[in-house]
């Protein structure tokens, strides 16, 4: 071949194919105009490089065949690396004669994937289409992705061509997703549809309902098409629905069993005050009105309050644990922190916790002189009263919903506590106060009821692995640091 431009048109932008000159040792010595086009980067910076340290290590083997002094076919279909760190494919053919004026054999690579193999009517469906439709081989990699990957999952497209995808399923999701993916590789006539959850560029989670069917054996596109899409809000729109239904259920059964008794002590107190002309009853009358209304104001809370945490924010536990004290502490009782700990979460929603947990050690914690402690711990942090503590026979039954040993108690408080703690994807257990926290903690030693909130420090969650993520791909992230 004389002149190795001849086969190039350097005024072409959008050309499908490039020329190279390779020496014997493998060395770019010659890099043709159209290089940009095809693989995005500068002639310059390929000029020097070895040719098939560009190519997918899975084919770099035809490739130095077909480069080889004493290669018998010339030819190989290949995945070579692009500029934005994908592959594509590309048919190159190599002359047998080396090309005097190089030292080497020139090299001829055609693109050869979907982009090229696609009527253009199609691609341009597939180029404003909203569903990204990817394309894998018999390997089960990446040969295409539809344009819209951009949008929904924010990789540019081709960055993931001669990946597998199932390295950004979500580990929770990828066992189910890849023996589903491998059934439908091995048995073309398979059609699936899953919902799994899918990590994008910048590192969240989004839900996809991706189908995959394969393709006929003589496609010359891949083996099977996958057509995804984003059903995230979906997915919220039905998690808010199941929480909203269950906490309906929990409401309605709570309505017609825990009211009926208050309101029985009220009107029995009211025939009785009429029938005696006495105002003792009445009195009975008021406390069981009383507790009504707590029990209105803790099922409003239930109904009220979700299964996750939308928008955590950073606050420090001595402050917020003050002002639930603000709310419900007692003369009789005095609050102390000892350790403070920054905190990821939703400030109101932990507030509402302490109260009630400060509540609690209020109620069941003697009638003077109390002490309330508050201290960060090195999985999270405790909240412990000096008083009697909790009979081990109730142990198990504190967080149970309606679970009470006081007759005018309403057995929802440490529910909803445990409800708080768990949107936040922590724990809370009882415990003894001196196995959990440190000897240098400036405080007292309660050795009453010890609540212990165990939640994961920061240095867990933010340089978590790619595989690794909230549950649920929604929800945000929370940690207790001391």
């Amino acid at each position: 071949m004389d002149d190795p431009h001849a086969a190039e048109t350097p005024t072409t932008p959008n050309a499908d194919r490039f020329l190279a000159a390779v020496a014997v040792d493998g060395e770019v010595v010659f890099a043709g105009p159209s290089v940009p086009s095809v693989l995005g980067v500068d002639r310059e910076r390929l000029v020097g490089d070895d040719f098939v340290d560009r190519v997918h290590p899975n084919d770099q083997s035809a490739v130095s065949d077909a480069l080889s002094a004493v290669a018998v076919e010339r030819q190989a279909v290949h995945r070579i690396q692009h500029a934005n760190g994908g592959y594509i494919w590309v048919e190159s053919v190599v002359d047998d004669d080396l090309a005097p004026q190089f030292g080497g054999r020139v090299v001829t690579s055609r693109r050869v994937d979907i982009d090229g193999t696609f009527p253009e009517r199609f691609r341009a469906f597939l180029e404003y289409g909203t569903d990204i439709v990817t394309v894998v081989d018999e390997d089960g990699r990446v040969r295409y992705e539809s344009p819209s990957v951009e949008e929904v999952l924010g990789y540019e497209q081709g960055s993931l061509v001669g990946q597998s995808p199932l390295g950004y399923v979500h580990s929770a999701d990828r066992d189910r997703v890849t023996e589903e993916f491998y059934r439908v590789l091995a048995e073309p006539e398979t059609e699936s549809t899953l919902e799994y959850r899918y990590r994008t560029a910048d590192g969240d989670w989004v839900w996809l309902e991706s189908r995959t069917r394969s393709l006929p054996n003589d496609a010359a596109v891949g083996h099977l098409v996958i057509n995804s899409r984003d059903i995230t809000e979906r997915k919220r729109r039905e998690r808010r629905l199941t929480d909203r239904n269950e906490r309906l259920d929990q409401f309605s059964s709570i309505v017609s069993h825990d009211l009926r008794n208050p309101l029985s002590v009220v009107r029995a107190s009211i025939e009785m005050a009429q029938h005696k002309d006495d105002t003792e009853p009445l009195e009975r009358g008021e406390r069981a009105v009383d507790r009504i209304e707590r029990l209105a104001t803790e099922l409003l809370t239930l109904a009220r309050q979700g299964n996750g945490i939308d928008d955590p924010a950073e606050f420090r536990l001595e402050g917020v644990a003050r002002e639930a004290w603000d709310t419900v502490g007692t003369e009789k009782a005095d609050l102390v922190v000892g350790q403070d700990a920054e905190i990821c979460g939703d400030r109101s929603r932990l507030r509402q916790a302490l109260e009630n947990l400060f509540r609690n050690c209020v109620e069941h914690g003697g009638s003077e002189d109390l002490i309330v402690v508050v201290t960060a711990t090195d999985r999270g942090f405790v909240v412990a009263d000096d008083g009697p503590g909790i009979d081990p026979d109730h142990k198990p039954e504190v967080f149970e919903s309606g679970f009470t040993t006081q007759e005018d108690g309403t057995g929802y408080g440490l529910d909803i506590v445990r409800g708080i703690v768990e949107a936040h994807d922590w724990n809370i257990a009882l415990t003894d106060f001196e196995t959990v926290t440190r000897d240098a903690v400036d405080c007292p030693t309660p050795d009453g009821a010890c609540f212990e909130i165990r939640a994961p420090t920061r240095e867990d969650v933010i340089p978590a692995t790619p595989d690794s993520g909230p549950a649920d791909g929604n929800q945000k992230l929370t940690w207790i640091d001391r």
